[in-house]
């Protein structure tokens, strides 16, 4: 029960998130949609950066911990941390905000320097907000932490809704101003939440972590923290060289595409994410973890085939109806990227091994050296391609070659996991879509319907084996 609350949660979120791009669209078109997107983009990047990686580290030290007292002193070490790391942040970002809107948003106008620093007073909030959904998480209070993951948004749509409505000139002040009313109530709400745990009332005239396992929690943090602010610099990084040698509509069409696929398939990791790191962080025995990895990433390609199929197969509606006619050239990104999307899906499946066990070194290499290769493809594709779809596919061979390593890495760490119990069908899954990006638009007549139905049969088939596969792994 508790799962599905959390997932309900994670994707109310998610919808209320696209619903708020679907109205940036028609309020501002695509190059509302690439800044919207590149401000949501930076205040995630510092909010990641003020909670040590995200939730994660939170959620992981709460998890190992079953004593009540144990856990609230990691929570009183933690809070203090996140806290005194939210002030740096912040306060950085208003004394930098004419740096940052330059290198970012490739603009030193006062209209934007002055979006930035709104947009660092709503990275305060989302920190607070943040802390306050890894606690709700750890002690598994998955329904205010739904609560708390769909009022923000909510409140976002609303805002934006009332901006549409009353005829609003476009203003990317009035975007950050936005951001900082979706914050502020999921911070309330999560505060109110954590308020309602009886086990937190203990808390007062408690002490704090030891020296020692203050320093454990610490490396581990940082670890997580640098290979969370990586991926995510990495994709600020992309999006300014977009903004700067594209421009802003370009940015907002790759964002669209992206926005389908990749940010939607992280909100969904996430969901899946509520469950199966405490269960792997806490397996005792290489048995129990196999049979989580496998049960979780079978699970992971059953979902996500069908619908990378169909968002395929049906991308130019799927586009008019989440944005507008004006991104339908996002069709081109949307087929590419759904074949990382499913490399992605399983590799984070594999990857979570390595925050589970707490591999802080393995953790950081492989995120740098992955999103390394991220700027490197994306770099040359700006540089020498126009289109979307080369942008697109600069995503899918780091991908592959990231899914290569982890799978190798869950090999030799569990000797139980053999290769062929996920390569098969990862590629079974994976050549059908790739067909259909190499041939797309080069269907004609009626062979459109039958070839685009039998590739479709293909991921529906290979979605029953996935499905079919989670039933046998015996835990």
């Amino acid at each position: 029960m508790g799962a599905l609350i959390s997932t309900a949660g994670v994707f109310m979120s998610a919808l209320l998130w696209l619903l708020g791009f679907k109205i940036v669209a028609l309020w501002m078109g695509p190059e509302g949609v690439g800044l919207f997107s590149q401000l949501r983009q930076m205040a995630q990047a510092a909010t990641i950066g003020a909670t040590f990686g995200g939730t994660n580290s939170v959620v992981q030290g709460l998890a190992e911990r079953q004593d009540e007292l144990a856990r609230i002193e990691f929570r009183a070490t933690a809070s203090r941390l996140v806290g005194v790391a939210n002030i740096v942040v912040v306060s950085s970002m208003m004394a930098a905000a004419p740096l940052l809107t330059e290198f970012f948003l490739s603009s030193v106008t006062p209209d934007l320097v002055a979006t930035v620093r709104w947009l660092a007073f709503a990275v305060l909030l989302n920190v607070g907000a943040t802390y306050a959904f890894a606690v709700l998480n750890g002690y598994r209070s998955y329904a205010y932490l739904a609560i708390a993951q769909i009022a923000g948004p909510l409140a976002l749509v609303l805002a934006l809704l009332c901006a549409r409505w009353w005829g609003f000139p476009p203003s990317p002040q009035y975007l950050a101003g936005s951001f900082v009313l979706c914050f502020s109530v999921s911070c309330l709400i999560g505060a109110w939440g954590m308020s309602r745990l009886s086990g937190l009332k203990k808390s007062v005239n408690t002490g704090y972590l030891s020296a020692e396992q203050r320093r454990a929690f610490i490396r581990f943090a940082l670890s997580n923290l640098f290979a969370a602010l990586t991926a995510t610099i990495s994709l600020l990084i992309i999006r300014a060289w977009m903004i700067d040698l594209k421009g802003l509509a370009f940015a907002g069409l790759f964002d669209a595409g992206w926005t389908l696929t990749f940010n939607y398939t992280t909100l969904f990791l996430t969901a899946c994410s509520v469950m199966y790191l405490p269960l792997l962080a806490g397996a005792q025995n290489p048995e129990s973890q196999k049979g989580y990895m496998l049960r979780t990433a079978y699970l992971v390609l059953g979902i996500s085939l069908p619908i990378c199929h169909a968002m395929v197969l049906f991308s130019r509606p799927l586009i008019h109806m989440l944005y507008s006619p004006e991104f339908e050239a996002s069709g081109q990104v949307l087929t590419v990227l759904v074949i990382a999307v499913i490399f992605r899906g399983v590799s984070w499946v594999y990857g979570t091994l390595i925050l589970a066990t707490r591999n802080a070194r393995v953790l950081l290499v492989s995120d740098v050296a992955l999103n390394l290769l991220l700027l490197v493809t994306t770099r040359y594709a700006l540089q020498n391609f126009d289109s979307l779809e080369a942008l697109s596919w600069a995503f899918v061979v780091p991908n592959f070659l990231y899914l290569v390593f982890v799978v190798e890495y869950a090999k030799r760490k569990n000797g139980l996991m053999r290769r062929r119990f996920i390569w098969p069908m990862v590629l079974a899954g994976a050549v059908p879509l790739l067909y259909l990006a190499w041939v797309e638009g080069s269907f004609v007549g009626q062979h459109v319907l039958y070839q685009q139905g039998f590739f479709m049969f293909c991921g529906l088939a290979v979605s029953a084996a996935a499905f079919a596969a989670y039933k046998k792994v015996v835990l």
